[in-house]
């Protein structure tokens, strides 16, 4: 069983420095633009992660020395689960399960989605999914924070009803 479903390959569009810039954000920052929402069964979350469509990410914020383990943060092996990983980490691990309920995953609990759920189904080695881990442990912290999403990505664009289903009205 494949976790990533309702999905064939890449949903998202890499925004223009010229649309990044309209934005707000870095010019010189490769930002993506979800464009359907991204669907993931996670067994460490409980239940589906649900990236909404209009999400941004910067797909893997890994450290350039680790690109020789992928090649670039946007390889096939890391950039779904760069999605959801993001949409982690600009929550500070609070989602919404299908079934409403709020869960809170920590930092780990999060890094673990990535590297040993999300990373698998995509094909990635043992070695590439435990070279990401260890990074992420080692440098990922300071990305990991209360600043709400709207504040920390200039995330203006998610539409409200997509605030509301991942409860980030209420942070």
């Amino acid at each position: 069983m494949n976790r990533f479903y309702d999905i064939i390959g890449d949903c998202s569009t890499q925004l223009s420095p010229w649309e990044l810039k309209t934005r707000g954000l870095n010019k010189d920052k490769g930002i993506f633009l979800l464009h359907d929402d991204l669907r993931f069964r996670s067994d460490i979350a409980g239940g589906d992660i649900v990236v909404p469509a209009g999400f941004l990410s910067d797909l893997a914020s890994i450290p350039a020395a680790a690109w020789s383990v992928f090649m670039a943060p946007d390889n096939p092996h890391i950039a779904l689960g760069a999605w959801i990983h993001d949409l982690l980490y600009s929550t500070v691990g609070k989602i919404v399960g299908a079934d409403g309920k709020a869960v809170t995953l920590t930092r780990q609990q999060c890094d673990s989605v990535l590297c040993y759920e999300a990373m698998p189904d995509l094909d990635a080695t043992k070695l590439q999914q435990d070279v990401v881990y260890e990074a992420l442990r080692l440098g990922g912290e300071s990305s990991f924070t209360t600043a709400p999403p709207d504040v920390r990505w200039k995330f203006s664009n998610i539409p409200i009803e997509h605030k509301i289903s991942l409860g980030l009205d209420k942070l």
